[in-house]
């Protein structure tokens, strides 16, 4: 049913890695039976007679329209309901600003709206915020914050802030700085930012802006910023995300949340919510749950997924993923990690093996899938790797993302990847492809080495794929060769999934609960739909409420023509 492909991350006690005596046996990640169906949505213009660098997107502010940001400076709006869009240019940076840097991993990178943006009566009424990159001779802009680095400046991460006209369009006389962090390298830099859109008004989360920085850059963490919370001797917010409350005072740019971990605390980065990452390139909450999924890309092995905790340790640079981390080369946890102070990941992968991907590999994480045009996807977190290598992109239940402390059984924590993620492919003119040769056959040239996949949640809660190679914003339109009634996705509409969808009958879920239709719970219409598919082509029949008879009879059902008709 599946096929392996992608080399993964588990242990061994044979195989050497870097000058380390660590090993590592490599399991693979299955390709999953099915496959994705994308749709081109609308083309980006080039930007200065280049393709545009696609970074994000995000869905407006109750307007119906998704923004697109081209991280060379650009950002344009466009209206996905419709037949045919086509982009408008909503702010450019390049000339609202200026003084950008846009080269290696800098440029514009993260873009958010106040969530009360609508309402009038608030301080955020409004309120628009990006990160992106400014040269190290720019001059700020208001008052802002300003955080030193070691070394020389390379160039700084910027917090901006712009107020949005009635009409739409933004009034760039509003600027201003909220923030700076001095970069001493050109990666690493993130700048990622976001508002949990789970909060609503009174929560302490409420109206927080999010913040992911990298660690500096260069390699091996130079500095050791990202553990480093001290603000002795002086305050160092790389590799950590900060949280504030972006609305200015009248003498601060912005303030520190008094639920903050390190608020009010002497010698702390009082914004820091999280800390110990290396590049947390993106984060996303799932928008039912509310969990922060972070993807944070690796050094030379292990590429990490992890739940977003306030106060949490994600331990870079003595940890990569579940190994120890030294001077490059990484090795087998000591005894006592199961007690340490590190938070580790709920997934992760290797690439630096012989079966592995070559090239540099690095993690983009995507958002939970909670739409509705495709309810195949409902409750399956999306990432994907974008480096030098067939891009591929994975998928996984989040029920199945599970934070563990004890990793002294790694191989048997599906081959040592923490969660049975699967590889999935994109179905393109009757074949199954992976992203980069999806890419290479739609713009006609096989010399593409490289996906630069990145993710979007549009204004219809649909997941959007974009790429820096040909500037076309893409949705995910369909899934192929997946059945209702299959809820384990396994290929087989079968007894198990019958039980699956027995258990969680009369209670709200998603597909892997059983509800198939993406109703507002698990029902009887999911029964018939896990019927027809089991059963070839069953009468439709009217199923009780879930009195342990009706339970019973519905399971008698099931038993038969699982007999007669099960696909095995």
């Amino acid at each position: 049913m599946v096929a392996p492909r992608y080399a993964l991350l588990a242990l061994s006690l044979s195989l050497a890695l870097s000058t380390n005596s660590f090993a590592q046996l490599r399991g693979s990640a299955p390709i999953a039976h099915w496959s994705f169906e994308l749709e081109d949505v609308v083309q980006v213009r080039s930007s200065a007679g280049q393709a545009p660098r696609l970074e994000y997107l995000i869905g407006g502010p109750d307007n119906g329209l998704a923004y697109v940001i081209d991280q060379r400076g650009p950002i344009y709006s466009f209206d996905p309901a419709e037949a045919n869009p086509t982009t408008t240019t909503f702010l450019d940076l390049r000339t609202a600003v200026g003084s950008l840097t846009t080269g290696n991993e800098s440029g514009v990178r993260g873009m958010a709206f106040h969530p009360d943006f609508n309402d009038d009566t608030k301080d955020g009424f409004r309120k628009l915020y990006v990160a992106f990159s400014r040269t190290s001779g720019s001059t700020a802009v208001g008052n802002p914050v300003i955080f030193d680095s070691p070394g020389n400046t390379n160039h700084y991460t910027v917090l901006g802030e712009w107020d949005v006209n009635a009409n739409g369009t933004v009034d760039t006389s509003s600027y201003r700085e909220l923030m700076r962090v001095e970069q001493p390298f050109g990666n690493h830099n993130s700048g990622h930012i976001g508002f949990n859109p789970t909060a609503n008004p009174g929560d302490a989360d409420y109206g927080k802006l999010f913040m992911a920085v990298g660690d500096g850059g260069s390699g091996n963490g130079p500095f050791d910023l990202s553990l480093d919370i001290d603000a002795t001797p002086a305050p160092y917010p790389h590799g950590k995300i900060l949280r504030i409350d972006p609305i200015a005072t009248a003498t601060e740019p912005y303030t520190v949340p008094n639920d903050n971990p390190f608020a009010n605390v002497a010698n702390r980065v009082e914004e820091t919510w999280a800390y110990g990452l290396r590049n947390p390139h993106k984060f996303e909450w799932d928008s039912v749950t509310g969990e922060m999924y972070i993807s944070d890309i690796g050094q030379g092995s292990i590429e990490e997924i992890s739940i977003g905790r306030s106060e949490a340790n994600f331990g870079w640079n003595d940890r990569e993923g579940t190994f120890s981390f030294s001077n490059g080369s990484v090795s087998a946890l000591p005894g006592n990690h199961a007690t340490d102070a590190f938070t580790y990941p709920v997934a992760q992968y290797d690439h630096s093996g012989t079966n592995g991907i070559s090239g540099s590999s690095a993690v983009v994480g995507g958002t939970v899938y909670r739409g509705t045009k495709v309810p195949e996807l409902t409750g399956m977190y999306l990432f994907a790797d974008f480096a030098t290598n067939p891009g591929p992109i994975f998928a996984v239940d989040v029920d199945d993302l599970i934070e563990r402390d004890d990793f002294s059984d790694l191989s048997n924590l599906s081959g040592g990847r923490l969660s049975p993620f699967v590889e999935v492919e994109i179905r393109d003119d009757g074949n199954d492809k992976d992203l980069r040769q999806f890419l290479r056959d739609a713009n006609n040239n096989q010399s593409i080495s490289r996906t630069d996949l990145r993710w979007g949640l549009g204004p219809d809660g649909e997941i959007y794929v974009l790429n820096k190679r040909d500037g076309m914003v893409r949705r995910i339109a369909g899934i192929v060769n997946l059945d209702p009634g299959d809820a384990n996705r396994d290929g087989t509409v079968d007894a198990a999934d019958f039980t699956i969808w027995r258990e969680n009958y009369g209670l709200a879920g998603d597909w892997s609960d059983g509800n198939f239709n993406a109703g507002a719970v698990t029902d009887g219409d999911d029964f018939i739909l896990w019927q027809r598919n089991a059963a070839g082509a069953a009468p439709q029949v009217a199923i009780p409420e879930p009195t342990t008879l009706g339970l019973a009879l519905a399971a008698l059902l099931a038993g038969l023509y699982r007999k007669r008709y099960a696909r095995l």
